[in-house]
C-alpha cells in the first residue's frame, strides 16, 4: 500500500461557496482544552483501536470520535493507492457534517498509532451541538470548513464518470454539486486511466453512462434517488410515521420553516424533490439580501440553512417528491414516490416555482440547457458562446457570473430593455462588461447541432429578421409555474395555479374548497384547515428571498396556533 498527501486545487478551479478555507486550520483542526474534553464525555463512549486497526471505513454511518491517546490518520482511495487528508492527535476530533445525520461517510480512517477515542453518534452530537452553546459553535464551525474543503478539494471517495457533454451526465453533476457532495468528474475519453482507477474491479467499458462509483460500488445510470440513498444523505422514511408538520420544498421558505418550527420542539420532516435552496440555491450571487454588503452565494446561504434546520433535528429527505396531499382531520395524508404514505398533523407548502420551458424546437434533444447558473454551468462554459433568455434579477446575475467564464454572453429579451424587470445595479453592471450583449424583441426559434448544440435560431418580433446566433449553452430564466402537482380539490387556487391564502379566500372559495371551521383561515394559511403556504408557491407572495424567509419563519406561529386546537 502507497500514501501519499492531498494537494489543494488552485482557487479558481473551487466553487464559491467552497472556497476561503486556508489559513484557516486552527477552525480546521482545533485542539480541544481539558474543560472541553470534559463536556463531550457525557454524550459518548471510550472505544479503543489498535495500530493500523481501521477506525472506520467510507461507506460507513459517519460518527464524531475524539482523539485522547495515539492518532488516527484520515485517508480516501482504495486499499492499493491511499492519500492522506489530515491526521488527528490527541484533543483533536474527527467528523464534519454527516457526522450530525450519520449518512455515509466519504473518507476511511486508520489507527497510526494505538488508539483511545471518545466516541458520539450523530443523535448525541446533534444535542450536544445544540445544548453546549460554545463547545457546539466551534465543532459546527469546523464542520461546516471540512466540508468546503471537501468540496474545493474534491475529497472523497465519489467519482461521476460519463461524457460531460450528455445531459444525464450534467444533471448528476447539478445535483451532486447541489446537495453539496465532494466529488470527481471523469471523462470516460479524456480521464481513461483515472477513470479505469476509480471503477476497480469494473472494467471501463464503453458505457452506459453516467456511471457513479462509490464506496467499492458503481451506479449504472443511476437516478437522483438511488445517489442520494447510497450516499445516505436522504433522510429514510418509515411508511406510516406521524409527524407534526410536513415541509413541502426545501427553499429559503421552506428551510425558514423547518428551522423555526424543529428549533422550538415540533418533529418535521421536510419533502425535497432535487436539493435544498430551490431556485435561490442555484442563484451565482445574492447581493440584495440584507446582512451581505459583499453578497452571499445562493449555495452558501441555503447550504448553511440546511445545515441549521438538521442541527435541530428535521428529517430531510431529498430526491423524494409529494405525489398528492390527501386534507383529514385529525391527520393529513401525503403519498410520496415510491408508494410510501406519511402523516402530518400540519403541513407547509413551499414547494416554489419553476422557470416555464418556451416553445423552442430542438429544447429536449440537446445537452447544454440550463435553468440555474451555479459554478457546475460556469465550468461546462468555459471559452464558449452563451445565450440567456429572460431580463429578471436572476438572468442578470447569470449574466455578471457567465461573463468571467464564457467568451461571450447574449441576453436574449422580448422587449425594448431591461429597465423594466431588473434591478438598477444589475443593469449597470452588465453596461461595463464588453463580453456581455443585450439583444432586444428576440425570440429563440430553434436549437441547431448535431451531437452537441451549436447554435440558435432567432426571430426579431418587431421586423420578423431571422437570423443565427452562436451558442453552445442556453440559459433560461423566464416566467415560473407554481409547483402544485399535488394538489387536491380542497386547495384553492388562482387563475395561474399559485395557492390562495388567508384573506384572498373568499367565503365562497372557502365553501366550495370544504372549509368546516367557524374561525377564518389564518394569514399563511390554504382553504385546507392546518396546511400552510409561504415563499413563491403562494398567490400574491414577493418573489424575493427575504420575504420567502419571513414566510416560512413567521409560518410556525400559526402552525402553533392549528395544532393547539387540534391538541
Amino acid at each position: 500500500m502507497s500514501t501519499e498527501t492531498i494537494e489543494e486545487l488552485a482557487e479558481d478551479d473551487v466553487p464559491p461557496w467552497a472556497a476561503g478555507t486556508r489559513g484557516r486550520e486552527h477552525e480546521l483542526y482545533p485542539t480541544l482544552n481539558a474543560a472541553e474534553i470534559e463536556l463531550l464525555r457525557p454524550y459518548g463512549e471510550e472505544r479503543t483501536y489498535a495500530e493500523g486497526e481501521r477506525v472506520w471505513s467510507a461507506g460507513d454511518p459517519s460518527a464524531f470520535y475524539l482523539v485522547q491517546e495515539g492518532s488516527v490518520d484520515v485517508i480516501r482511495g482504495n486499499t492499493d493507492q491511499q492519500q492522506v487528508i489530515v491526521t488527528h492527535t490527541a484533543g483533536q476530533y474527527v467528523g464534519e457534517i454527516t457526522s450530525m445525520t450519520g449518512a455515509s461517510a466519504f473518507v476511511s480512517g486508520i489507527a497510526t498509532k494505538p488508539v483511545k477515542a471518545l466516541f458520539i453518534d450523530a443523535e448525541n452530537i446533534r444535542r450536544m451541538i445544540a445544548t453546549e452553546a460554545d463547545l457546539g459553535e466551534k465543532v459546527l464551525l469546523s464542520f461546516i470548513l471540512r466540508r468546503m474543503r471537501m468540496i474545493a478539494n474534491r475529497l472523497g471517495n465519489i467519482a461521476l464518470i460519463g461524457p460531460t457533454e450528455m445531459p444525464e451526465t450534467a444533471s448528476l453533476q447539478q445535483f451532486l454539486s447541489r446537495n453539496g457532495i465532494p466529488f470527481d468528474v471523469l471523462h470516460p475519453e479524456h480521464d481513461r486511466d483515472a477513470a479505469e482507477n476509480r471503477l476497480e474491479q469494473s472494467p471501463l467499458s464503453s458505457g452506459p453512462w453516467p456511471q457513479l462509483a462509490c464506496d467499492n460500488q458503481v451506479l449504472i445510470r443511476p437516478s437522483h434517488r438511488e445517489v442520494a440513498e447510497q450516499l445516505g444523505f436522504t433522510a429514510r422514511l418509515d411508511c406510516g410515521v406521524t409527524y407534526d408538520v410536513a415541509v413541502i420544498g426545501s427553499g429559503p421558505a421552506g428551510l425558514a420553516a423547518a428551522v423555526y418550527a424543529a428549533s422550538e420542539g415540533l418533529s418535521v420532516v421536510v419533502l425535497e424533490n432535487c436539493a435544498p435552496g430551490g431556485q435561490a440555491g442555484s442563484s451565482s450571487k445574492i447581493e440584495n439580501y440584507m446582512g451581505f454588503p459583499t453578497g452571499i452565494s445562493g449555495q452558501a446561504l441555503m447550504g448553511r440553512a440546511y445545515l441549521q434546520a438538521q442541527k435541530f433535528g428535521a428529517q430531510i429527505a431529498v430526491a423524494r417528491e409529494l405525489h398528492t396531499l390527501e386534507c383529514g382531520e385529525p391527520l393529513h395524508k401525503l403519498r410520496i414516490d415510491g408508494g410510501d404514505v406519511l402523516y402530518a398533523r400540519a403541513v407547509v407548502l413551499a414547494s416554489g416555482a419553476i422557470y416555464r420551458q418556451p416553445a423552442i424546437e430542438g429544447l429536449d434533444q440537446f445537452g447544454g440547457v440550463h435553468y440555474g447558473a451555479s459554478h457546475v454551468e460556469g465550468e461546462l462554459c468555459r471559452g464558449k458562446d452563451v445565450a440567456i433568455i429572460g431580463g429578471g434579477n436572476s438572468a442578470g446575475q447569470a449574466a455578471v457570473y457567465l461573463s468571467k467564464r464564457a467568451r461571450q454572453v447574449n441576453i436574449l429579451i422580448r422587449s425594448a430593455s431591461l429597465a423594466h424587470s431588473m434591478s438598477d445595479y444589475l443593469i449597470q453592471r452588465i453596461d461595463r462588461l464588453p463580453n456581455v450583449h443585450l439583444l432586444p424583441y428576440t425570440e429563440v426559434r430553434n436549437i441547431n447541432g448535431e451531437q452537441a448544440m451549436q447554435s440558435l435560431s432567432i426571430v426579431n418580433n418587431q421586423t420578423g429578421e431571422t437570423s443565427v446566433l452562436d451558442a453552445s449553452h442556453l440559459f433560461i430564466f423566464i416566467g415560473a409555474q407554481p409547483g402544485t402537482g399535488f394538489a387536491s380539490d380542497e386547495l384553492a387556487l388562482d387563475s395561474k395555479g399559485f395557492v390562495l391564502t388567508g384573506d384572498a379566500l373568499d367565503e365562497q372559495r372557502l365553501k366550495s374548497s370544504g372549509w368546516n371551521l367557524e374561525r377564518r383561515p389564518f394569514p399563511l394559511e390554504t382553504s385546507c384547515p392546518r396546511v400552510f403556504a409561504c415563499g413563491d408557491v403562494r398567490s400574491g407572495s414577493v418573489k424575493r428571498v427575504a420575504s420567502a424567509v419571513g414566510e416560512g419563519s413567521v409560518c410556525v406561529q400559526y402552525v402553533h396556533s392549528v395544532l393547539s386546537e387540534t391538541s
